[in-house]
């Protein structure tokens, strides 16, 4: 059973500033803070390595357990969520995401690390981020692409911001306790989060942003014309889903396009300390592709909603794949920073597109499951690349041709997202 919703019907909110915008930010901001915290692992893997003696293919080993616990783990909280609602799954989930950071600073060994950080790690993050997305869709009728782009800036918004700190703090205590500090820190501000987050405009007696109040006397709404996706009355929506073509290739899509971006969230910032560049410096660059994706996040948002969720996926896809060729000459600070702002901004767009994706194709129908599957294909797309790029380094010496995996895994991508058929154009409502 979801959250129970107040006595009475659904209402338009009376006052100017309506609740679903609480919804975004305060999922904003959790979405942002386990986001930052899995991105870390790209500052954690030299200084872990000089201290343990664990291998850079060994300490990527856990990433890639965690990314697949966590896709698997996607399918179960679609199901939860659909179940009982993104606020409860949010608050079991951020309990045990926390317990298990402040589990994996205490890890001796590397089974231990692989149990703390890979598994549980990995299982319990993913509350959020299909949680919250589905629960913004709700919410909001109009404006959803700038609501998702709230959200979506959020998610590089954390780590723009916080990785200097991680990284200071892996300096001044070492890396165990900073994942202590990182675990005790991100409970407090997610349990704030989740006191005033709510799945659904119902939860609050209120119709969702830019929903207008049906008349008692009105009739059933007229079933859509775009009814070959978009068909709420399925007894099981999910399993009618399948059977569509724009199902098989957004998994696709997600997976190609995270086995990209994951080689150099995992290792750009190893890459730059192999060119001799400080640890803070080399901080510096993933920071500022999270920056630099704030633009994209937002962007990509706002123009899919807007045109054509495929050709915007395309987009993105084939520019953080051309922007990873730019790691292969770098030497240099600025260099670096070059690749960062040009990959950012591709990197961010590939990431965002998916929810307002599956609002093209499937409309208001249930989706939490089916973007979960999506979720599904990221998430095993994260755990190939950053386990990928680690290995080739212990086999290589060095990532050049985890760099060139990338490239290709990006040009897969737009080649899948072009092939999906239209989305079916917008239709104002039709008068009862």
């Amino acid at each position: 059973m979801i959250e129970p919703a107040q006595f009475g019907p659904p209402t338009p909110s009376k006052s100017r500033f309506h609740y679903g915008w609480v919804v975004v930010i305060s999922g904003a901001v959790a979405s942002a803070t386990i986001t930052t915290l899995l991105f870390a692992f790209g500052i954690f893997l030299v200084p872990m390595s000089e201290a343990t003696g664990w291998t850079r293919g060994q300490i990527s080993l856990g990433s890639m357990i965690n990314y697949i616990a966590g896709a698997f783990a996607a399918l179960a909280i679609g199901w939860l969520v659909d179940r009982f609602g993104s606020r409860r799954t949010m608050l079991v989930g951020g309990l045990v995401a926390m317990a298990s950071l402040v589990l994996t600073g205490q890890a001796a060994t590397l089974f231990q690390f692989y149990i703390f950080y890979g598994l549980l790690w990995g299982v319990s993050r993913g509350t959020f981020l299909a949680p919250v997305h589905v629960a913004v869709g709700l919410w909001f009728k109009k404006r959803l692409g700038v609501a998702l782009g709230l959200v979506n800036i959020s998610l590089a918004l954390g780590p723009f911001l916080l990785n200097p700190l991680i990284r200071h703090l892996i300096t001044q205590v070492g890396w165990a306790d900073a994942f202590v500090w990182m675990g005790v820190g991100g409970a407090v501000v997610l349990m704030a989060c989740i006191s005033v987050f709510r799945t659904r405009p119902s939860d609050k007696g209120l119709l969702a942003y830019g929903d207008e109040p049906r008349s008692p006397t009105a009739g059933p709404s007229p079933p859509p014309r775009q009814a070959l996706f978009y068909r709420t009355d399925e007894p099981n929506f999910f399993r009618y889903a399948t059977k569509t073509q724009p199902f098989t290739l957004m998994i696709l899509v997600h997976f190609f396009g995270c086995v990209s971006h994951s080689i150099p969230l995992a290792h750009v910032v190893a890459m730059a300390q192999d060119k001799g560049i400080a640890p803070m410096a080399a901080t510096t660059v993933l920071s500022l592709m999270a920056g630099s994706s704030i633009v994209s996040r937002f962007g990509i948002s706002v123009l899919a909603d807007a045109w054509d969720g495929r050709k915007a996926a395309a987009l993105a896809s084939f520019g953080q794949a051309v922007g990873i060729l730019l790691l292969l000459p770098a030497q240099e600070l600025w260099q670096f920073y070059v690749f960062a702002i040009i990959f950012g901004l591709g990197y961010g767009g590939e990431m965002v597109v998916f929810p307002v994706l599956n609002r093209q194709y499937y409309g208001m129908a249930p989706i939490a499951t089916i973007y979960s599957t999506q979720l599904l294909g990221a998430g095993m797309g994260m755990a190939v690349g950053g386990y990928a790029g680690g290995l080739l380094f212990d086999l290589m010496g060095n990532y050049t041709v985890a760099i060139w995996l990338s490239f290709a895994a990006g040009i897969l991508g737009t080649v899948t997202a072009l092939r999906m058929v239209p989305p079916f154009p917008k239709r104002e409502p039709q008068p009862v």
